[in-house]
């Protein structure tokens, strides 16, 4: 039945179909960039996360002092945290500077799960980084004490 159509296609046609679709279809608004919420997190917590880490790496340097490998590939895994943290506070700062956060206010910073309170966040977040550094610094005691 359709088979026996053809449709033969002109610049007048296409011209008349684009002018008709301009006048039914409604433009939209360009979108609006949202705020720029970031981590949420204050300073106080990336600076205590950061002391931890350096605190892990000064505790494994004075407990391997006496090896140069040691000391080198400790040098490596500091510049690939100071990378690792760099890369992304530059990605992070492309959105532009960030709200301040809800904690900084005396507010529960509000999660997916529900909101949470300063203490909880700090727990949360800095869990893994103080076993770090109390790891670092555990075998830097019994480095000192075999010694």
């Amino acid at each position: 039945m359709f088979e026996d159509r053809h449709f033969e296609f002109d610049e007048s046609t296409a011209t008349e179909i684009h002018a008709v679709d301009a006048l039914v279809t409604p433009v939209a608004a360009p979108p609006v960039a949202p705020a720029n919420q970031g981590f949420q997190l204050p300073a106080r917590v990336w600076l205590a996360m950061l002391g931890c880490y350096a605190a892990f790496f000064t505790a494994l340097a004075i407990a391997t002092s006496a090896s140069g490998k040691a000391l080198f590939a400790i040098a490596i895994s500091v510049l690939y945290t100071a990378i690792y943290f760099g890369v992304a506070r530059i990605g992070a700062a492309q959105a532009g500077p960030e709200a301040q956060s809800p904690l900084d206010c005396g507010e529960p910073l509000q999660t997916w799960t529900g909101p949470m309170d300063a203490i909880s966040v700090y727990a949360q977040i800095l869990i893994v980084p103080l076993a770090v550094a109390g790891f670092g610094i555990g075998v830097a005691v019994i480095a000192l004490v075999t010694a």
